[in-house]
């Protein structure tokens, strides 16, 4: 029984280390599996989470930025850690001396990595990042002068080209250009081994791609949101259609009832005024808000669960409290409120806040706030 305050955030390692244990099955036991745990492990908690992800088998973690590799490091997270975005040279040092692999897509960025891996006569692990139809970033263009430059990179002093990426940008949804993409990205492999250059660690899967396109595993496969057992598609459905393969979400976000007040027909409830009541009520204040990271689009629109029964959110959600029609759920202050998960035979999925919302799931798990404590079990 989890003691909280005014709002928890729960997280499961029974659920991560399943996920991962289910990505594992997958991809059969030759296959490296990277957890990726940017942006706080996906508002899961990056330390948790990456624990959790490597003592159930992942090789290797993800994440977005340096600091982020660093924090892992000063935990004694010691499994190869890729940092995904693009970093500066301000950063070479850091990332070098904390034995963090980068990202590079230039012979110029290249070459300024080298000078730093010099000056401290340590070497610079990199994987070399190739845009086959993201336009984010990484190289493009003709294969042969890619892969030509790519030889002149694997040259440099201090420099170990250990990995090769691109990232799908539609294999929840587009069968045609997801194959397009792999078929680009093959294309600078065979150009890299006409000029004699095998790169180790090949990668391109995403969580899309571990769930719909195993002739792309290649010899590892990045498990974004997978971990998290949230769905690839961010669709109610997709989430549907992952647990029945198996996978668990492993975060319950709740708050409890703070106040009931019962209203009369015709009253408004918060700021703006935006609800009239259509009939006498009672109204459950919670004390979580858009200061937590529930969105204002949530207002008028979502629901949440009181001892098992859906209700809407009623009026704009405040910086620090929202306000439900619990009516019909017998509630009283101090009864959970589950925003999302599970309470009694009814869940709420993230994937359903993020369609109230008008967004995705990894939106509503990234943007939970610091001020929102965290629980593990």
């Amino acid at each position: 029984m989890i003691t909280f305050g005014r709002a928890a955030a729960v997280v499961s390692h029974a659920a991560i280390a399943n996920n991962i244990g289910v990505v594992r099955k997958m991809v059969g036991p030759s296959v490296r599996v990277m957890a990726v745990v940017k942006a706080n492990g996906y508002g899961h908690g990056i330390h948790e989470v990456s624990r959790a992800a490597v003592d159930a088998g992942a090789n290797w973690l993800g994440v977005a930025t340096v600091t982020e590799g660093i924090f892992l490091r000063r935990w004694n997270i010691m499994v190869p850690i890729l940092v995904l975005s693009p970093a500066f040279e301000e950063e070479f040092e850091n990332i070098i001396l904390n034995d963090l692999s980068s990202t590079i897509f230039s012979l110029e960025t290249a070459k300024l990595m080298s000078d730093v891996a010099r000056y401290l006569e340590r070497d610079a692990k990199i994987h070399i990042k190739i845009d086959t139809g993201m336009n984010r970033v990484g190289y493009t263009g003709d294969a042969a002068a890619i892969a030509a430059e790519i030889v002149e990179i694997s040259k440099l002093p201090g420099i170990t080209v250990e990995g090769i990426y691109s990232h799908f940008a539609a294999s929840d949804a587009n069968i045609e250009f997801t194959q397009a993409q792999f078929a680009r990205f093959m294309h600078i492999i065979t150009a890299l081994e006409d000029f004699g250059l095998h790169i180790p660690i090949k990668h391109i899967s995403n969580s899309g791609g571990i769930l719909g396109y195993p002739e792309c595993n290649m010899n590892m496969v990045r498990s974004g949101v997978l971990t998290y057992g949230l769905a690839p598609s961010s669709t109610v459905k997709g989430a549907q259609e992952m647990a029945q393969m198996g996978f668990v979400p492993a975060l319950t976000l709740k708050s409890r009832v703070a106040h009931i007040k019962p209203i009369k027909a015709g009253e408004t409830v918060g700021y703006s005024r935006n609800y009239t009541a259509p009939r006498d009520m009672l109204v459950a204040s919670v004390p979580i808000g858009y200061g937590d990271g529930l969105s204002r689009q949530l207002s008028n629109s979502g629901q949440v669960l009181i001892n098992g029964v859906f209700c809407d959110i009623i009026g704009n959600v405040c910086m620090d409290q929202f306000m439900v029609d619990a009516t019909e759920a017998s509630a009283k202050r101090r009864d959970e409120v589950i925003i999302i998960g599970e309470s009694g035979n009814a869940r709420i999925w993230a994937e359903d806040v993020a369609a109230r919302q008008k967004s995705i799931n990894y939106e509503v798990a990234t943007a939970i706030s610091e001020r929102v404590a965290r629980f593990y079990v």
